[in-house]
């Protein structure tokens, strides 16, 4: 799927661009909140699996996670504090803009999330283009290190490429058909040649894989799929938008019943590593494949 083709694809979601970067995350959980957006916390089991086997595979503990799309941090809110997403919904659905100031609610934040203890074996880096949302992320106390850049346009910065080539995971919660293996391939090119990083994906069945899948294929790694698992992403917001992907879905031969009929997005996982590292340890059996849809 090209860019063309991804752009198309996007053409029928719903555009929620207004509140993907504001000072403080109220209008992004307030916008996506109805629609029953929980792809951070149904990808965690998964992560946590996934971290587990890599410190296994490398025999190494702690680790650094790059999350791609951060926004406001939500996946570090999820792995490194074990927020749920129901809390974080009323967190921030809660506050009014017109009672609490943008700084409030980092002052506030910081607060909280200063007196919880985090995960000390996970550090998490986060980009985004967006970058008054992944400043806040990192302002809060969220992220260890935020990359407000975009790596479909421009090669990553000096400092963004010293914090790439330390990094031991790529992750990403529906990013890619945003991004393309561009992205991908700009942050590959700053590892520093051994030890390349595991990039574990969670994708719309809407957007194709292969692209970066392939783009990854060139620097010596292989990608599998967790077959026969889809993870909820959000409901659709309307019937028009849901015909819109049922279509697409259709167009690239997939059935739909059962799945994207039941009225919400549906994501796969799909891991990429070196080649190595697959022998040693297959999806298949770091993560089980049931239940069909979580």
């Amino acid at each position: 799927m090209d860019n063309k083709n991804y752009d198309d694809a996007n053409a029928g979601k719903a555009d929620f661009e207004w509140a993907y970067n504001r000072l403080d995350p109220r209008s992004y959980f307030q916008a996506l909140s109805p629609l029953d957006y929980t792809i951070p916390e149904r990808a965690a089991p998964v992560f946590r699996r996934v971290f587990d086997a890599y410190s296994t595979v490398r025999r190494k503990d702690d680790l650094t996670v790059l999350d791609i799309g951060c926004s406001y941090g939500i996946n570090a809110a999820v792995l490194k504090y074990g927020c749920k997403m129901d809390e974080l919904r009323d967190r921030y659905g809660n506050l009014d803009e017109a009672d609490a100031a943008p700084h409030d609610v980092l002052r506030a934040d910081q607060s909280l999330f200063a007196s919880r203890k985090p995960r000390q074996d996970i550090h998490v880096i986060g980009i985004d283009r967006a970058q008054c949302a992944a400043s806040y992320a990192f302002w809060a106390g969220l992220l260890d290190d935020a990359i407000p850049e975009n790596f479909e346009e421009h090669d990553p910065s000096p400092h963004a490429a010293s914090a790439l080539a330390k990094c031991d995971f790529v992750i990403s919660t529906g990013v890619v058909g945003y991004v393309t293996e561009r992205t991908f391939e700009r942050i590959i090119a700053c590892q520093p040649g051994d030890g390349m990083p595991w990039v574990a994906s969670f994708v719309l069945r809407m957007f194709d894989y292969g692209p970066v899948a392939r783009a990854l294929e060139s620097s010596g790694y292989g990608t599998e799929k967790l077959a026969g698992r889809y993870f909820f992403q959000r409901r659709f917001r309307d019937g028009e938008e849901q015909g819109h992907v049922e279509h697409l879905l259709h167009e690239k031969g997939l059935e739909t019943d059962g799945l994207e009929s039941e009225g919400h997005y549906l994501a796969e996982f799909y891991l990429s590593r070196p080649k190595d590292d697959i022998a040693r340890a297959p999806l298949s059996q770091i993560v089980p494949r049931n239940p069909q849809i979580t």
